[in-house]
């Protein structure tokens, strides 16, 4: 039975007094409860306070850029997902106007976020992303307009180096040095990308060696990029999962293999551990499970880290839409 550090409290490098920007981080790691040897650990990022990773990414990107440039007075970032309420918060927090831009198909629940914390809510037409009214080039624009900060997720190196200064030496703190595998969903690239590059330093520190997975959704060109095969169309029902190419957030040189997952396996394991296993989980890192669990059954003796980056909780309008009760 492989038994991490799981209360171990790990010192964030990015420090702040707030009460409420204090619970960002040391999120827990449970073992899967499919497996009785304990070897998939589940680092459950949903305990952070707007539930997903991405609390870390705003608040270590933000802190940084209010400590280099004190005039920041206003932030602009583009998101339909977890990352523009984590930014809502931290910005609320930290005393900053925010501006978010999303596309006019985002979620209540994800819309809701963005207001609750004081946000600016700017709904974008549902475009390619070559048009210039999409929500990407909208955020720069009004960051233009505003004189603001722009955190720009996709292309800020601070999103991977942020998980590479955190993330990445809280979870191997965690596994107590016995982390062998990696797994974890991507879409920007910056949780795997950070993580990974630390893990595999502090590793090699120890005479050691820990393989890094990354997950993919099918018609994606994440992995086609990490393996040279020709892009397709990009198409995805998982949110987060995926994108139509590389981004300069993801280090492919920290990463040793990339494994696609179909949407419907993506869903399907997300609902399996919410219902057979109480643990309730996003669609992404639904995928993310599935290739932990597919390792485990490759190699019994792996010691595997799975990072779940956000609750089921945010998906119930597209997660258990297809479920019946009877």
């Amino acid at each position: 039975m492989i038994r991490p550090q799981s209360t171990l409290r790990f010192a964030s490098p990015y420090t702040t007094h707030d009460p409420i920007l204090r619970l960002i981080g040391n999120t827990p790691l449970v073992a899967y409860p499919g497996i009785a040897d304990g070897r998939v650990q589940c680092k459950l990022e949903s305990a952070n306070p707007t539930g997903s990773m991405k609390d870390r990414v705003a608040l270590g990107i933000l802190l940084e850029a209010v400590a280099a440039n004190g005039n920041v007075h206003t932030v602009v970032e583009a998101s339909s997902g977890n990352t523009a309420g984590a930014v809502a918060l931290v910005a609320n927090r930290l005393g900053l106007r925010c501006h978010l831009t999303c596309p006019e198909t985002t979620s209540p629940h994800k819309i809701g976020y963005m207001r609750a914390f004081g946000a600016t809510v700017h709904r974008c037409p549902a475009v390619d992303s070559s048009h210039p009214d999409h929500y990407r080039a909208a955020a720069r624009r009004l960051a233009d307009t505003l004189d603001a900060f722009l955190i720009n997720q996709y292309e800020n190196q601070g999103n991977p180096t942020v998980h590479a200064r955190w993330t990445g030496p809280e979870l191997w703190a965690q596994m107590d040095g016995q982390l062998t595998h990696l797994v974890c969903a991507m879409g920007t690239g910056g949780l795997m990308s950070g993580t990974a590059r630390y893990v595999k330093e502090a590793a090699a520190e120890a005479g050691r060696s820990v393989r890094t997975v990354g997950v993919d959704a099918v018609a994606s060109n994440i992995a086609n990029s990490f393996y040279g095969a020709p892009p397709v169309p990009y198409e995805t029902a998982v949110e987060g999962l995926g994108k139509n190419e590389k981004l300069s957030t993801m280090w492919f040189d920290a990463i040793d293999e990339i494994r696609r997952v179909e949407d419907a396996t993506a869903f399907t394991q997300a609902r399996a551990a919410a219902r057979d296993h109480g643990l309730l989980i996003g669609p992404s890192a639904g995928a993310a499970l599935h290739v932990a669990l597919q390792v485990h059954q490759e190699d019994p003796s792996a010691c595997i880290g799975v990072i779940i980056c956000d609750g089921g909780d945010q998906y119930f309008d597209t997660l258990f839409a297809d479920t019946s009760d009877a």
